[in-house]
């Protein structure tokens, strides 16, 4: 029983790095991509099981499944794959800070942390995004942190 779930693992985990790949070859990055989510809706979640997994991967990325992706990242240089790994998050960390996106988070939505009865933050009352994160992670260093 356990190896179905080992095999279905290694197969999402090829898929994974796949259509990542293709997504960096495509369009060079994957945080905040537009593309990302139309991408995916077409290619996995619309069919959903009306087709085999393999199928939906290789329409998806226009190759069938192969661990090629996979394998390139295991036998990259770990020195290399962090430099690349830093050198993105920087750039996306300057893109972030230069966006007007950064000083205005709008998932239209309403978003509740609830410890037990206790409402920690709510984007309703806190009139936003990121004054509800602020308010939440002031109460996680409030409550949580060491004393120096």
């Amino acid at each position: 029983e356990a190896s179905c779930y080992y095999h279905g693992y290694v197969l999402a985990e090829m898929a994974v790095h796949q259509n990542r790949n293709f997504v960096m070859k495509q369009d060079g990055y994957i945080v905040d991509n537009p593309a990302i989510g139309p991408l995916l809706t077409e290619a996995y979640w619309k069919p959903g099981n009306s087709e085999p997994f393999l199928s939906l991967v290789e329409k998806c990325t226009g190759a069938p499944l192969t661990g090629d992706a996979w394998i390139a990242e295991l036998n990259q240089d770990l020195n290399e794959l962090l430099k690349e790994e830093e050198a993105a998050y920087e750039k996306a960390l300057k893109e972030a800070k230069a966006s007007e996106k950064a000083d205005n988070v709008d998932l239209d939505m309403r978003i509740r942390i609830v410890d037990g009865d206790n409402v920690l933050a709510d984007t309703e009352e806190d009139g936003s995004f990121l004054a509800t994160c602020a308010k939440f992670e002031k109460y996680v260093k409030d409550r949580f942190e060491a004393p120096v």
